[in-house]
């Protein structure tokens, strides 16, 4: 049996399949016996589609990549990978081994090139090796903390004659229990005058909502999401939830600032831009997970779902938190109406697409996004690396799984990937777009208001694109909405992929202190 033969034996087996990727004349030997494979047309939104799977899932897919240089093309992706705790196993060809000596043409160092930004990096060896180094790669990929890792796959070795031996299942326990955890959080809890909980993606995860649920309603606190969670923290029409964390130290002080301790389950603290205050000084702080990256208090490693269901029977209530009711609301939105403000839409969108996963990558607008759809279990999707051109591939790997996948993205985020259509196109994907265009980087314009007065009104920032018209040339069906946003109702019908364009109000919005 050759290399390659063990090689598609092997992802076959480990169920890493489909391999999502963008091949060059290293990888071509390597992929000789696999036929269920995803073409994207750039390396980059190739790993995208895996780890937006993949976290769907919550089961590691392969990426085969060009050598060095679709490596290169792909590290924003393989490090938006690892901040989303995607276990995507990405592999790359390497040149013949047998005249590296040479520095031949697409040969590189990419185990080092690869740097911190995987858990895991190896260079195959021998074809021997290749069935153990793929299961190997799956379970570091699937070891919290979860990520991305990497192998080099030398295509000399795929000619080599050797055997192949079925892999044994390459699966974890992720049912981590700590009676400490639940016993001193619990007295924590128990001896303070005014806690406040706040999950994170682990919930989602885990499956651990009706845990949260209980938890919350015994305490009777509030429940916040934690900031920029790239996964639904908590059920966001509970009673309970008070609403999320903004990723500055001040913004969260003050929204903490009558609690004397803060639990942290399942989640951490993502921080931008700088401001000067401590974070949480002088309260007690605690963080609760497997995957979590404390930057203050105690840590304790367990699963969330189990740590919540053994914390129930031992807390006593210590609050009546209600969220209030938003009397504002319906006045709000109809205001914006005229303007076309982005809380109006999402209110539009709220009506037909609820029972949809949502993919945000409306950078501007994804705290309106937040606030008005709202989290439930399994339905919402970020990245938490701040990389624009992630929504969009991701999305496209949610929808090989799930029927309604509807990618919110800003046009100039869009823009960054805008290959995928033809591998939505291609595979009939049915995933939705709704194209927010405000005519420019918004974020970056808000962010110029707070701190670089002025560039804001750089043309730079500004632009007219006619994005309706990108998706039609790859044969994917598009609109621009009118004012009342009735298209919305033909964006939700049907299977196949389409795009709606909302030009949105191009007021630049205080984002930033």
């Amino acid at each position: 049996m050759r290399g390659y033969e063990v090689f598609a034996g092997a992802i076959k087996s480990l169920d890493l399949l489909p391999v999502f990727g963008n091949p060059g004349t290293t990888e071509l030997t390597s992929l000789k016996a696999v036929n269920d494979y995803i073409l994207t047309l750039h390396d980059g939104l190739s790993v995208g589609m895996a780890d937006g799977l993949s976290q769907l899932t919550f089961s590691p897919h392969l990426v085969n990549l060009h050598t060095i240089l679709g490596l290169g093309n792909s590290m924003a992706y393989i490090y938006s990978a690892k901040m989303n705790f995607s276990p995507v196993v990405v592999t790359a060809g390497q040149q013949d081994l047998r005249h590296m000596s040479m520095d031949p043409l697409l040969s590189g160092d990419l185990v080092g090139f690869i740097g911190n930004n995987v858990k895991y990096k190896y260079e195959l060896k021998n074809s021997a090796e290749i069935t153990d180094v793929l299961r190997k790669a799956k379970i570091e990929a699937m070891t919290p903390p979860i990520g991305p890792v990497f192998l080099s796959v030398p295509m000399n070795l795929m000619d080599e004659e050797t055997s192949f031996t079925e892999p044994e299942p390459a699966s974890l326990n992720y049912d981590v229990t700590n009676d400490e955890a639940v016993n001193a959080v619990a007295e924590l809890i128990n001896n303070s005058k005014n806690p406040a909980l706040v999950f994170g993606w682990e919930i989602d995860l885990f499956g651990a909502f009706k845990e949260a649920e209980s938890v919350a309603e015994k305490l009777g606190c509030p429940v916040y999401g934690e900031p920029l969670a790239h996964r639904a923290p908590f059920n966001s029409s509970h009673k309970m939830f008070a609403g999320n964390l903004l990723p500055g130290t001040t913004l969260i002080n003050l929204k903490l600032l009558q609690n004397d301790l803060v639990v942290f389950v399942g989640g951490d603290v993502i921080l931008y831009p700088y401001l000067p205050s401590p974070l949480l000084e002088g309260k007690k702080v605690v963080f609760v997970g497997l995957n979590i990256k404390p930057k203050v208090g105690e840590t304790y490693k367990v699963n969330v779902k189990f740590f919540l269901r053994e914390l129930l029977g031992k807390i006593a209530k210590k609050g009546n938190y209600s969220r209030p009711v938003d009397f504002q609301a319906t006045t709000k939105i109809a205001n914006e109406k005229e303007r076309m403000g982005v809380t109006y839409v999402m209110s539009k969108v709220k009506i037909f697409f609820s029972d949809y996963v949502i993919v945000d990558e409306a950078i501007s607008s994804s705290t309106i996004l937040r606030d008005v759809l709202g989290y439930s279990q399994g339905k919402y999707f970020f990245s938490k690396s701040g990389q624009l051109g992630w929504g969009s591939p991701a999305a496209a790997g949610i929808s090989m799984k799930k029927e309604k996948v509807l990618a919110i993205v800003g046009e100039g985020s869009f823009m960054y990937s805008l290959q995928i259509l033809w591998t939505i196109k291609k595979y009939n994907l049915p995933l939705k777009f709704l194209i927010l265009r405000n005519g420019g980087y918004s974020i970056l314009k808000s962010y110029s208001l707070s701190y670089s007065p002025g560039v804001e009104k750089k043309d730079y920032l500004s632009f007219n694109l006619p994005t309706e018209k990108f998706a039609e040339s790859f044969g994917i069906e598009a609109e621009v909405a009118g004012r009342d946003l009735e298209e919305l109702k033909w964006l939700e019908e049907g299977r196949d992929p389409k795009m709606l364009v909302v030009d949105v109000d191009r007021t630049i919005p205080k984002l930033f202190l």
